[in-house]
């Protein structure tokens, strides 16, 4: 804990804006120090008040200098401010002015004071014998400096302890707002939009209520204002969650080329936000990880600055991939079952109507030969067995979804009903094992599965449909392989789900029969795969062997 504590509640980012702050502050005050002895020198007609001006502008050009270069270190710049007063009035002092030196050396030294991390009171101690030194350097009357130097270091004493004080009670708060930050398993992050704010409002005009507009039309000036964006310290669950090696792979300028136009709204909005001086905005963007992965965010910030600038937005981040899958998946699920529909409906109204028209016409033609009727019959019981099929096959997907689909294993000929079956649908099988092994499994799901395998090869497949099979002791497979061009490789799975089909606009299709079979296959303690080899497309079908009878196995060792 006490390396957490050393690592993080000294924040470096707002180490910074202390030290930003306290320069800027001592420079302001350096330079109105300044022109007040100007202005009264020269209007009371007091040259010297004129030449103590100097220095407070000497003081004030330091501090400047370091803010116009970027390197406000405040404890250098107290320093320095502290050395300049010291040396001037030794050298320039003045009587009528010693006061206020030695008031604002002690304000300058007391105030050092707070960025002192280590050996404190040795520094307070020290600090305070060196200015009760000090006005027995300046040149003063012999009766004054000891009043004036006990003054000046009580008064340091007295400062320091007001000052540590407060920094103490700003750290102890400080320290739980940075446990807080690192340990939250929410990542967070803290951001200076104020540049990015300060370049909108440089680069628009028109009126506030048309600004989003003006964005959304100009992406360009959104990624430049994004580019002047700063991140300013991030929490682990961040660095995990972006995938990154450090935090420092985070931190610093945003980075532009991250606005696509995909997620340029919700960028706009921030910005937006900022601009119009809300203290709140949430929205969700698409980002990719270090890794290359893409991934959704949820994004909740506050802009935390006093003066609404957006110095300080602390953003809170959650993945919402997983739901935006699901919404997803969910929309596609949505569709897919709107087309299912249609069509179901519209493959079972294609065998009704023939049945109709067929049974219409048996009705109404008084004479016809016995072989017509015969024809005429045979059409209709083709048709009606077809509406059996896309019946059967929805029965079965509604029961799976329910758990309710009966099963009866028994001692089932793999090799009667694949002959059967092929007979019975008219399928263009061209070669056959010569025997197959029995298997335990339900002969009327068997069959099911089967006639989905044979029909899906018939209206897909390529022109040479052959069946090969063999078992692997407690297996039996049996695959069904055609010289068909077969499916994409990203569909190879999909075509096992409800509702798919990789063939559109194919006659007879509803996008259940494979999934059916699949399904079917392990409710009977088997498997079914799709693969290519050879180039062919091979539907592999394996069921649990049956038991060896002891007059076939006595057979089998003879």
């Amino acid at each position: 804990m006490a390396d957490f504590v050393d690592e993080f509640v000294v924040d470096k980012a707002d180490m910074e804006i202390v030290h930003r702050h306290v320069v800027q502050v001592g420079a302001l005050a350096a330079w109105f120090a300044a022109v007040a002895f100007v202005v009264i020198g020269v209007v009371g007609g007091n040259s010297s008040l004129v030449i103590q001006a100097i220095a407070p502008v000497l003081v004030g050009a330091f501090m400047t200098a370091q803010i116009l270069t970027r390197r406000q270190n405040a404890y250098v710049g107290l320093v320095a401010a502290a050395v300049i007063v010291m040396v001037f009035y030794a050298v320039l002092g003045d009587h009528d002015t010693i006061v206020p030196a030695a008031v604002a050396l002690v304000i300058v030294c007391a105030l050092a004071m707070v960025f002192v991390d280590s050996h404190m009171r040795l520094i307070v101690s020290l600090v305070a014998v060196g200015l009760f030194a000090v006005p027995y350097l300046w040149a003063l009357p012999s009766d004054e400096p000891f009043g004036l130097a006990l003054g000046m270091s009580l008064s340091f004493v007295a400062a320091s302890a007001v000052f540590v004080s407060v920094k103490g009670a700003i750290s102890q708060l400080q320290t739980r707002f940075q446990m807080l930050f690192e340990l939250s398993p929410a990542a967070v992050m803290e951001e200076d939009w104020s540049e990015a704010v300060a370049y909108v409002r440089s680069e628009y005009s028109g009126r506030p209520d048309r600004i989003r507009q003006f964005l959304l039309a100009y992406p360009a000036v959104v990624r430049r204002a994004i580019g002047k964006a700063q991140v300013l310290r991030v929490n682990r669950a961040a660095v995990s969650l972006f995938e990154a090696d450090s935090d420092g792979d985070l931190l610093g300028p945003r980075k532009a080329g991250k606005v696509t136009d995909e997620n340029l709204a919700p960028f706009v909005e921030a910005l937006v936000t900022l601009y119009e001086e809300r203290p709140s905005f949430e929205g969700e963007v698409l980002i990719e990880t270090f890794s290359g992965r893409p991934l959704w965010l949820q994004v909740r910030a506050v802009d935390t600055s006093p003066d609404g600038s957006g110095s300080r937005v602390i953003m809170g981040l959650a993945d919402i991939t997983h739901i935006k899958e699901r919404n997803r998946e969910m929309t596609r699920l949505v569709k897919a079952k709107d087309e299912f529909i249609a069509r179901v409906s519209h493959e079972l109204r294609t065998p009704l109507t023939a049945v109709v028209g067929l049974t219409s016409e048996l009705a109404s033609i008084e004479e016809m030969s016995t072989e017509e009727q015969s024809d005429l019959l045979q059409l209709v019981a083709g048709q009606a067995a077809e509406m059996s099929y896309i019946v059967e096959d929805l029965l079965v997907a509604a029961r799976a979804e329910m758990g309710t689909v009966p099963i009866d294993l028994t001692t089932v000929d793999l090799d009667h009903e694949l002959r059967s079956t092929i007979e019975g649908i008219g399928s263009r099988v061209t070669a056959l094992p010569y025997a197959i092994r029995e298997v335990r499994a339900d002969s009327s799901r068997l069959r099911q599965i089967l006639r989905n395998l044979l029909t899906n090869a018939d209206r897909y497949g390529g022109p040479n449909v052959r069946v090969l099979a063999g078992d692997s002791g407690h297996r039996v497979w049996l695959e069904l392989r055609d010289d068909g061009d077969g499916v994409p490789e990203e569909m190879a799975e999909k075509i096992f789900e409800p509702y798919t089909t990789a063939h559109e606009g194919v006659t007879g299709s509803i996008g259940l029969g494979l999934s059916v079979a699949r399904q079917l296959a392990s409710m009977m303690n088997g498997a079914l795969t799709y693969a290519r080899s050879d180039g062919e497309t091979v539907f592999r079908l394996e069921l649990p062997a049956a038991p060896v009878s002891e007059p076939a196995l006595a057979y089998k060792i003879s």
